[in-house]
């Protein structure tokens, strides 16, 4: 019986391998060409603009032909949707990895600052999106980015504000409070982007600044 069954069995487990690697294969492309289309939306938004950002330019810049963009998005504003999480989670997932390694409440604050800094020089095209996005006026996009910092501000919370009170490194404050003026100080540094993504601001003046204030005295 298994001598008989066994040919069966082999041609089906071929076949399901072959579909499944050609499955995986697949989707490893459409993956791919979606993030090569949003980079090359980051670019051309952050240069020009959501209004005036063209559809084709971005195909185009990413290595497709025109209108391939309609292959992944259904139009201009849900690529943007796409390009607004894709930031958040980029930008939460940066900062927050570095910040994780530092045991101690004030240094966590200041790798916060550090680490923010450092995304923004890095990823400028990235950073100029998000921040247009706070301070634009579409309130679908704005709930878009701060539904992507969601993480990001509750590191804020849990991880340096919380825990600096609780070790008694921080005076009592209110934790929601702070964090959010946290949150807005980093947000509002980094809205001062130059070229190249520099920031006027150095990151441990920053969190020198808040460390004086937070600091039990």
């Amino acid at each position: 019986m298994w001598v008989t069954a066994h040919p069966f069995t082999i041609s089906r487990q071929k076949g399901t391998t072959m579909a499944r690697f050609a499955t995986s294969t697949r989707d490893e492309i459409l993956t791919d060409n979606r993030h090569k289309l949003l980079q090359a939306a980051a670019a051309e938004i952050a240069q020009k603009g959501f209004s005036a950002a063209n559809i084709n330019k971005i195909s185009l810049a990413a290595g497709f032909a025109k209108g391939t963009i309609y292959n992944y998005f259904s139009g201009k504003r849900e690529l943007m949707l796409a390009l607004i999480d894709e930031v958040g989670c980029t930008h939460t997932r940066y900062i927050v990895n570095q910040v994780e390694m530092e045991n101690d409440p004030t240094q966590r604050l200041a790798c916060f600052f550090s680490a923010g800094f450092n995304y923004v020089k890095q990823y400028p095209n990235q950073s100029r999106i998000a921040i247009n996005v706070i301070y634009g006026h579409d309130d679908v996009f704005k709930q878009r980015i701060y539904a992507a910092y969601e993480d990001l501000f509750a590191l804020l919370i849990n991880h340096i504000v919380t825990d600096g009170v609780e070790r008694g490194e921080f005076k009592p404050v209110d934790v929601d409070m702070t964090a959010g003026f946290l949150m807005s100080l980093y947000l509002g540094s980094c809205s001062q982007i130059g070229i190249g993504g520099n920031i006027w601001f150095n990151p441990d003046q920053v969190a020198a600044f808040v460390l004086e204030g937070l600091r039990q005295r």
